[in-house]
Formats: C-alpha cells, structure tokens, sequence
C-alpha cells in the first residue's frame, strides 16, 4: 500500500510535461464517457454530505471501476470565532477489486487537480482563450491558473483574478509567475481586482465585458456578478463560464439568471435533443439536479442540462450522430457558444 502525502502528489502533478497533461485529460475523457455512455454509472454510490451544528461539512464521494474501489472524503471546518475556515482538507481511500487497499492519498491536491482537469476538457474547445478572469485564490484558482498554462499557454494573453484578499491574491500570483518562468513560459500578463474594493463591481463589470472565460473557483453562498455583466455583450461569441465550488444547494456562484438566459437564448443548442437552445453542461445531471447551488436555484430540469461525457461520446463517434450536421453544430456550439460547467468535488 502506497501513501502520498500532499507535497509529493504536488511535486508529481506539478512536473508534468504537456504530453503527459494531455494524458490525463485523455483519461478525464474516457471517464467521463464511461460513466454518461457506459454502464459505470450503474455501480457508482451516491455521493452525499453531512452538515453538523457546528458548520462543519463533510463530503463522502465513493466511486469504482472494473479495477478499484474507492471513497474520497472532504472536510469544510466550521469557521472560527473570527468568521474564518480552513482550506478544505480530506483523504482519499483505494482499494483494488477484492478489496484489498493499495493507495491512500492526501485529497487536497489531487481534488484541485482533478476538478480544475474537468474544467479544461470544454476550455480545450473553446476557439477564444485571449483573456481569463478566475474568480478565487485558493487551490482550485492556482490549478486552473497552472493547468490553463500547461494545456494552452501560448494562446492565453491576460488572467485577471478576483478576491476579496489582496495578500492573498498578489501571493498567487507570484507563485504562477515563479512556476510560469520555470515551465510554461507564457507570455500572459497577471492582473487582479479585489472585490472589497469601492470600485470593484465597476472594474469587475468592465473586465467581463470582453472575457473570453470565466472560471468561478469559491465557495460562496451568493451570486458574484449580475447575469447582465456577460448577457449584455457586444461580441458575437459568447464566454465559457465554468462554476465548480457549488457542491450544496445553498452554494451558489453565479446568478441563477445566468443558466436561464443560457438555455433560453436562440441560437445555442442542444447536442442530445438537437434544439437549437441553450443547455448547461454537468458531469452528473442527477447529482447537480440536488446540489449544485446554481442549477437548485435557477429552477433548470433535468432537459435543460447535458452531462459532458455524452458532448465527449458524440465528438469522439462512439455514440452515433444522427447526422453531420448534429456534430457540427455541437462543435460551434462548445467552442462558441455560451456553456456553464458545474462540476462537483
């Protein structure tokens, strides 16, 4: 049985080349596909979470395949007197298929890895990459911020990031900078806003009007930014917006007008029922359906969302098309048009 420790699996994941990034994608891919279009889905357990008097949640996300078995369990501490938490900690759990264990591994970085590594598979379609504005400053901001860089470095020209910590903001970004020069070698330029600030809603509301990606990193409980700042636009494309920190019902990233302007706009469309209206994409429809804030609040149904394996499976020919035409409005769809990711931890 193997133990790695947080620092190891960072050094690890953090010295990968691109092939061996893409490598993981790859896998991302075919696991997601696996559980949509395969027959996975039927030997995975519900995931569920547990809040107790205190404020401390916990996750339980067991999952398996035809060679593992495992769980993955996340703690939120409650806050401190001040009003302040701890970084999400947590362990993950493997055992092979008779139940023997072979791994055990520190969850924090691994979960930053693999939920920022789901956001990149549709970021990897997307056609406009120029200008990112990453909402957060925690470990999913840093490895979005990293594997943004590792997959696509070359096309990024600016990553604006938006917090509420300006310590903790210039923090990170010295840290990409530092890991930028060693590695990517991007020529991307860093910025900031802190949301604190009395001008904030201004500087946030003029950099969404030209972004090209918008990937919301927190674990907020309201909204943080009108649905206008991105429904108004003047450019003919629309952004990709990715939202992973809701992993409650009372979690909540993005305006619920947000998803209904999405599934409701002319011109979209839906890559399984071939309508030409929006829809949002999820890993798990079923999942989201209860917990992911924005999906709870915005009212959708299970129609209005498309799990992402299914988009990977009609792309890849493995679930069959029923024309040309669908896949190629699939393409202009994920690569142009507005698209919401709401992974779960």
């Amino acid at each position: 049985m193997h133990y790695l420790n947080n620092t190891t699996i960072h050094d690890l994941l953090l010295n990968l080349t691109g092939t061996e990034a893409l490598n993981f994608l790859h896998i991302i891919e075919t696991t997601l596909c696996d559980f949509s279009t395969g027959n996975e889905r039927h030997h995975q357990a519900s995931p569920s979470t547990t809040t107790r008097p205190t404020g401390q949640r916990t996750l339980f996300r067991p999952f398996t395949s035809d060679s593992s078995v495992g769980c993955k369990i996340i703690v939120e501490s409650p806050p401190t007197q001040y009003g302040k938490k701890e970084p999400l900690h947590g362990i993950i759990v493997i055992l092979d298929a008779h139940g023997h264990p072979t791994g055990l591994l520190a969850a924090e970085e691994v979960t930053g890895f693999r939920t920022s590594m789901n956001a990149m598979v549709p970021f990897c379609w997307r056609k406009h990459v120029e200008s990112i504005v990453i909402f957060g400053a925690g470990v999913q901001a840093l490895w979005h911020t990293r594997l943004i860089l590792m997959l696509r470095g070359d096309e990024v020209k600016r990553i604006t990031f938006v917090n509420g910590c300006q310590e903790r903001v210039k923090g990170l970004i010295e840290t990409v900078r530092r890991e930028n020069e060693v590695r990517w070698r991007s020529a991307c330029v860093f910025g900031f806003i802190i949301s604190s600030a009395e001008d904030a809603r201004e500087q946030i509301k003029d950099c969404l009007a030209k972004v090209d990606c918008v990937f919301c990193t927190t674990p907020s409980r309201t909204p943080l930014f009108p649905a206008d700042y991105l429904t108004e636009r003047e450019e003919s494309w629309q952004p990709f917006v990715s939202a992973v920190g809701s992993w409650q019902a009372d979690m909540i990233e993005l305006d619920p007008g947000l998803l209904r302007y999405a599934v409701g706009v002319q011109g979209g469309y839906n890559p399984v029922t071939g309508e030409d209206r929006g829809v949002v994409l999820v890993d798990d429809r079923d999942y989201a359906l209860e917990n992911a804030g924005e999906v709870v609040q915005s009212g959708l149904g299970a129609e209005e969302m498309v799990e992402l394996g299914k988009v990977i499976s009609l792309k890849g020919g493995t679930v069959p098309a029923v024309s040309d035409r669908q896949v190629e409005k699939t393409d202009r769809f994920i690569s142009e048009g507005i698209k919401f990711l709401n992974v779960t931890p």
